[in-house]
Parts: C-alpha cells; sequence; structure tokens
C-alpha cells in the first residue's frame, strides 16, 4: 500500500508538537526555581516588615528549589513584598546547586556571597572557589549567572593577584561502529 502524500504534511505538525510537549516540562522545570518558595532554617530571626529586611543568624540554611546557601547570618531584603537579595556571609559560606537533566553540579564556597534573585546572578567575595563538575575555579571575587551558566573572575592583590581553574578534558563519546558493507 502506498502512503498518501497528504499523510506526511498532515503528521508533520503533529510530530512536532509531541516532540515540543516532551520538551517542555524539562524546559520549564529548569526554569521554575525562581517561582519556589525560599525556605529558611536559623537559630534567630530579626524582621523589620517596614525596612523589608531580615537577619538570620546561626547555622542558616537558605533553599529555593535546588540551589542552597549555607551561612553564619543571611540578610535578605524584599521590596513590594518580592524578596531582591540574599545576602550571605560566614566561614565559610557554602553554596550548592543541585544539577537539573543538561548540567553539572555547582558547589561553591566564599566569605559573602549575594543571591540577587530576580536575576538568578550571584556575586561571590573573598577566597572564592567554585566547582563545576570536575572543573574548579578560584579567586578573590567570582560573579556567576545560573541561568545562563557563565562566570566572571578576578584574582587579588594578597597573594598572586591571579585567577585559578582546573578544567578537566571532557569524556569524548565513542563513535558507533558500523559493520562494512561487503563488497560484490
Amino acid at each position: 500500500m502506498k502512503p498518501s502524500k497528504l499523510a506526511s504534511p498532515v503528521l508533520l505538525p503533529v510530530i512536532y508538537f509531541l516532540l515540543w510537549l516532551a520538551a517542555v516540562p524539562i524546559t520549564h522545570a529548569a526554569r521554575n526555581d525562581a517561582d519556589e518558595p525560599i525556605r529558611i532554617n536559623a537559630r534567630s530571626v530579626e524582621a523589620n516588615e517596614k525596612t523589608g529586611t531580615a537577619v538570620y543568624r546561626g547555622n542558616v540554611v537558605a533553599e529555593q528549589g535546588r540551589l542552597s546557601i549555607k551561612a553564619d547570618r543571611v540578610e535578605i531584603r524584599a521590596k513590594n513584598n518580592q524578596t531582591e537579595l540574599i545576602q550571605a556571609t560566614g566561614s565559610p559560606v557554602k553554596l550548592r546547586q543541585q544539577p537539573d537533566a543538561t548540567s553539572e553540579e555547582i558547589q561553591a564556597e566564599a566569605k559573602r556571597v549575594d543571591y540577587h534573585v530576580s536575576t538568578r546572578k550571584l556575586d561571590m567575595s573573598g577566597e572564592v572557589s567554585l566547582r563545576r563538575g570536575d572543573d574548579l575555579f578560584t579567586g578573590s571575587v567570582l560573579h556567576y549567572d545560573l541561568d545562563a551558566k557563565s562566570l566572571n573572575a578576578t584574582g587579588d592583590d594578597q597573594s598572586d593577584g591571579r585567577v585559578h581553574a582546573v578544567i578537566q578534558p571532557r569524556k569524548q563519546t565513542a563513535p558507533p561502529t558500523s559493520n562494512p558493507a561487503p563488497n560484490p
């Protein structure tokens, strides 16, 4: 039986739609962390609704979706009932972002971490180290964009004033082996 010429044009949009529908939950989940609530555990809190600030102290753990920050002190600044900035200090502040389906886990340490919630950008300073998978970046100041997965780092003047990086070679997948066709 010969397929009709209309089957292809009709089925093609359906196939594209089904592929798009299958990809939406993955893409949506990766961007959905910004819509997740911020959960905080600490020994004490001082909050001022008038100024929109809250200061948490004592073994603080702040989490939003797959992002986790552990620090000695966390200050949260809000404007119009929206969290704008999470500022963490500690010896050190520890940050961890669990991987999604397409990225590697991020682990970072610094003396200070500023997390800009709406833009999902991190500013880290003071003996910064950031590990992404097996790669390691160290410096005095490091800026990281969680969505773009990009970083910018600078060294300090106290040590050698340089940024250090250890970048592991990527494992190449072996090309599929095929059996050559016999010559006639």
